[in-house]
């Protein structure tokens, strides 16, 4: 029988490491710190390039939609992701990704045997999970204040299936067919993460309580072409005001009389809607009023359609006051780009509204950006959010009960020219295509990160100590490389950057293998006990620098709690699912290779994917007893404090 040359016994060779045949030959304990500073080193890299991966995730799932509201009649703006599936599918990966692209890689690159690398490392990582970064959440949180988990059901979902998943591994690798895991068996495991987000989905929409959350019915709305647009925006009358050299403001007149007195609903597509009125009492569906002392602040339409030409513009949004004006009150105000671009488009706004007693209305300066010859129509929003006072925002507009939102659609008042041009038409279509004003803040943005990634020391307005130049200087390489492989998050709604920090992070993984291997050999370490140690706290800091910061900002410990529940469950589905399915599927097609043979002909049934898994199952045995029990502290900490997080100091360092 062949012996299989070790890693760091000459001749030895992981994916990158080791880089000459002459480090055989170096001091054992020389080699040792090496390796283990190198695979810290690594470590570094894999944080930096998880921050891009996880920047790409949350634009990915910010990512919004006009949609018209069929029991209503309203056009509202919607997520296109429901938060629940987003924190389990991308939110999950983006955390868990580091130690799935382990476990697939080493799979692949053991010639498709089973490893200890990969599973020791999910199983440490679940660990460092719940009882670390948790118990960091637990006393991290302010002197006297509690946080509590808003969305109980789906924790105790997520909760359940952390537990389940690691007694299933338990049932496939010991108990139904020992030290075989069947392909039925493998892909099970893979088919149970939709399962999973599925049961947590319908946990969150009210599924199982028989009081469901009524789904939005959902009909997309585009643009209005530009061809069918034939009327430019003209401005007449009390609407256009002179405001200095190259500037327009419009001004809100009286009560539109009755010849404009149509609403934007009954208006052509080909006709531009600039009036704005007092919009009156706001009233229920049966027509009567809202009775809110403080007021309730509304636009006077939820949609705008403006115009911009070769000079940029100042527009005035004016904010109602309705139903009540006793106290004070106030809300903040943002611009949010959709198709348009900040800094191209607009000018990006933000403030404070405040309104005195009896005050009815207020004014938000917008400042639109000329438009080029050729160039399409643009959407963004005005949003009115945190409310103070009392007041509320209008129901019956588009936003939520914690937001109002304002939809300006940007139209090209030069388009009659366009009509006239073959390459301001073919440059309109390039531009509805693509949109080139993200494609240019894309291009400057990427070159802004390169620079960054040299001259940025800390955060802008902060002072850099020692410490924060010293790791500076030896993150430049990874921050460089990162910079110039990975494109910001701008293109293509976030999924280019997504894509290529997967392949940056299973890059950084193959050197993390490398290094772990080669430490634990020249250290005399067993793979999986420096898996479950060293590589699975390592992979897992950035989770618990995150969580840490979320369990401080946060109204809710979701954040902190539920992510952890969730991603040690996506770990075991895909990181032990997926490459256990790959391998499975191998051996069933490929058959017995002479390696098979030698390590397994007579133990096991041929062509079987074997894990000899008695230190996993031992591995996962203890932290599912554990698990329970940390689960049952959270539960008493709930019922007695109220809440998860935080509490009284004895008690909080005595649960955490």
């Amino acid at each position: 029988m062949a012996t299989e040359v070790k890693i760091c016994a000459p001749g030895g060779r992981g994916f990158v490491f080791p880089a000459t045949e002459s480090e055989q030959t170096w001091e054992v304990m020389f080699r040792a710190v090496l390796y283990l500073v190198a695979l810290l080193y690594t470590f570094l890299g894999v944080s930096i390039v998880a921050d891009k991966f996880v920047t790409a995730i949350e634009t990915i799932t910010s990512s919004k939609r006009r949609v018209l509201q069929s029991a209503t009649g309203r056009v509202i703006t919607v997520s296109v992701w429901n938060g629940t599936v987003a924190n389990l599918t991308l939110m999950a990966l983006g955390s868990s990704s580091p130690e799935i692209l382990l476990s697939v890689i080493e799979i692949i690159g053991n010639d498709f045997f089973s490893g200890s690398l990969g599973p020791g490392t999910i199983v440490g990582s679940a660990a460092f999970n719940l009882f670390v970064i948790v118990g960091v959440c637990v006393v991290a949180v302010p002197a006297g204040e509690t946080r509590k988990i808003k969305e109980i059901g789906v924790y105790k979902m997520t909760a359940v299936f952390s537990i389940f998943a690691y007694i299933w591994l338990v049932v496939i690798v010991k108990i139904n067919s020992v030290n075989v895991v069947e392909t039925w068996e493998a892909l099970a495991t893979l088919g149970l993460a939709p399962v999973f987000i599925l049961a947590s989905y319908l946990t969150d929409i009210g599924w199982w309580s028989g009081k469901p959350k009524v789904p939005i019915i959902e009909k997309p709305l585009a643009l209005c072409p530009e061809s069918q647009r034939t009327v430019p925006f003209r401005l007449e009358g009390e609407f256009r005001v002179s405001a200095g050299a190259g500037r327009t403001v419009w001004r809100p007149r009286g009560p539109a009389s009755e010849e404009s007195s149509s609403t934007p609903t009954d208006t052509p597509c080909d006709v531009l809607w600039q009036e704005f009125f007092d919009p009156g009492v706001i009233t229920d569906r049966n027509g009567l009023p809202y009775h809110i002392d403080a007021g309730i602040f509304t636009f006077s339409e939820d949609t705008w359609d403006v115009s911009s030409g070769l000079e940029k513009r100042e527009l005035l949004v004016p904010v109602f006051r309705k139903n009540g004006t006793d106290g004070v009150v106030s809300c903040k105000y943002r611009t949010e780009g959709r198709s348009a671009v900040a800094g191209y488009d607009f000018i990006d706004s933000q403030g404070e509204l405040k309104f005195a007693p009896g005050q009815t209305d207020a004014v938000v300066a917008l400042e639109l950006l000329p438009k080029r010859l050729g160039e399409a129509s643009d959407q963004f929003q005005l949003i009115l959010e945190d409310p103070e006072g009392g007041a509320v925002f209008n129901p019956n507009h588009d936003g939520s009960p914690d937001r109002a939102i304002l939809t300006l659609t940007i139209h090209n008042e030069n388009d009659e020219m366009t009509q006239n041009s073959a390459s301001l038409q073919l440059s309109q279509f390039l531009d509805k295509a693509v949109n080139m004003d993200q494609w240019r803040l894309g291009t400057r943005t990427w070159y802004e990160d390169v620079v960054s990634a040299i001259t940025d020391v800390t955060e802008e307005g902060e002072r850099a100590t020692c410490f924060d130049w010293f790791m500076h200087l030896i993150s430049i390489p990874w921050k460089l490389a990162f910079a110039l492989l990975v494109p910001p998050p701008v293109y293509l709604g976030g999924w280019l950057c997504f894509s290529m920090s997967l392949v940056a992070i299973g890059g950084v993984t193959c050197i993390v293998m490398d290094f772990a291997e080669l430490f634990g050999c020249v250290a005399g370490i067993e793979d999986s006990i420096t898996a479950f140690t060293i590589v699975a706290m390592g992979t897992s800091m950035p989770d618990l620098f995150a969580s840490k910061q979320a369990a401080c900002a946060d109204a809710y410990a979701d954040a902190s709690i539920v992510n952890v529940t969730g991603s040690n469950s996506v770990n075991v589905f895909l990181g032990i699912g997926l490459p256990w399915a790959i391998a499975a599927i191998y051996w069933q097609a490929a058959g017995p290779s002479d390696e098979w043979k030698n390590k397994y002909e007579g133990k096991y049934p041929s062509s079987s994917f074997i894990v000899e898994g008695d230190d996993l199952v031992f591995s996962v045995a203890v932290f599912t007893l554990a698990a329970c029990a940390g689960l049952g502290v959270l539960w008493l900490r709930r019922s007695r404090l109220g809440g998860e997080l935080g509490g009284p100091v004895g008690l909080k360092y005595l649960s955490g």
